[in-house]
């Protein structure tokens, strides 16, 4: 949220009550501070660095997950498979967890930023929640869902304990 804040992208309500808080704790205002100039700091060190990876590693990278995946084809189904269910689990938890009132601070906040500018999304959790609504999740909502889900910081569970 702070890349959000800083950029300006930030849903203008939310910034006005984070401006607010940061205006009257020291503590949030050293933070934010220190937090800009990192940001501008490692701006200046990726124009000296060069974040490409070397054509020929990555062209060997390419021939050897090709071939694997060529060798193995049983386990690459096998863990996308894995994959796709553990996702569908977790937005299963995170939609549950919405619907009882027990996401984080910080995951309601990114819920009602985007709710803010997707309206399929709020005109689905609000059904979801107001009316108890459980039915189908349109495809657009769990792809913006599991999108929010990646976004929070790492460590960061989207449900109270």
């Amino acid at each position: 949220m702070l890349a959000d804040y800083f950029d300006g992208s930030m849903d203008p309500r939310l910034r006005e009550e984070l401006d607010s808080h940061i205006a009257m704790c020291e503590p949030c205002m050293n933070f934010s501070k220190t937090y800009r100039i990192t940001c501008d700091k490692t701006k200046e060190l990726r124009k000296d660095i060069e974040y490409q990876i070397p054509q020929d590693v990555r062209d060997r990278l390419e021939t050897f997950v090709r071939s694997a995946a060529l060798k193995y084809p049983q386990m690459v189904r096998e863990y996308r498979d894995q994959a796709e269910r553990e996702r569908r689990e977790k937005l299963a938890a995170f939609l549950s967890a919405a619907s009882a009132g027990k996401l984080s601070s910080i995951t309601v906040l990114l819920v009602e930023t985007h709710c803010a500018i997707c309206p399929e999304c709020k005109e689905y959790f609000d059904r979801r929640i107001q009316a108890g609504d459980s039915g189908a999740t349109p495809g657009i909502v769990e792809s913006h869902v599991t999108r929010l889900m990646e976004a929070l910081p790492p460590g960061e569970e989207f449900f109270l304990a």
